[in-house]
């Protein structure tokens, strides 16, 4: 039998529930769920996968807390930045449809851009995403910007039609990197808001 990755540990899940942006982090991987799939549960590990401080771009002072990837993309995850072991900074990641998001809000993405200064737009050249993939990012620590990001249409408009795509993709390479615990945490959590 196969080591368990770190990011499929039970440690490294516990590890995450001490971090004072726990709560926050579930919230934004089940509502990207709710918006992507009608029944996230019977996806998991076949359609979606979430890990748990993956080593992804892992530096001395940045560390990602999580990755939800849907089939073979990365779609949504939070690094943590630090500075002499302490947390100084967050950075949240989203992927969506552009095409949709700009339909829905009437902006370019240059208009998105400068309708919201604090968030940061740009087109993903992730091939999955067949040329309609934004990504959106932004830093706890720019007042507002977390305001700016909660006010886009960031639901099953926007979010599905770039889920469904990459479900038609197949099943990604992650399936040995997923949190089952943290996984069946966030869609208890879902339950619970029914």
């Amino acid at each position: 039998m196969s080591e368990i990755q770190p990011a499929a540990s039970d440690e490294n899940f516990e590890l995450l529930r001490q971090e004072p942006f726990f709560e926050v982090v579930v919230d934004l991987v089940a509502g990207y769920l709710a918006s992507a799939f009608d029944d996230a549960a019977s996806g998991e590990v076949d359609e979606w996968t979430l890990t748990c401080f993956p080593a992804t771009n892992r530096t001395a002072d940045s560390e990602r807390l999580f990755t939800l990837n849907i089939g073979p993309m990365e779609t949504l995850y939070v690094e943590r930045y630090t500075d002499n072991g302490e947390t100084v900074d967050y950075r949240t990641v989203l992927y969506t449809s552009l095409s949709a998001l700009m339909r829905r809000t009437g902006y370019s993405l240059d208009g998105l851009t400068m309708a919201n200064p604090l968030l940061r737009f740009r087109k993903t050249e992730l091939a999955s995403a067949d040329g309609d993939g934004v990504v959106i990012d932004w830093f706890l620590s720019d007042e507002g910007a977390d305001d700016q990001f909660f006010g886009l249409p960031l639901d099953e408009t926007t979010i599905r039609p770039l889920a469904e795509r990459l479900v038609d993709k197949g099943r990604g390479p992650y399936a040995r990197y997923h949190n089952r615990r943290f996984a069946q945490h966030v869609l208890d959590v879902m339950k619970e808001d029914v």
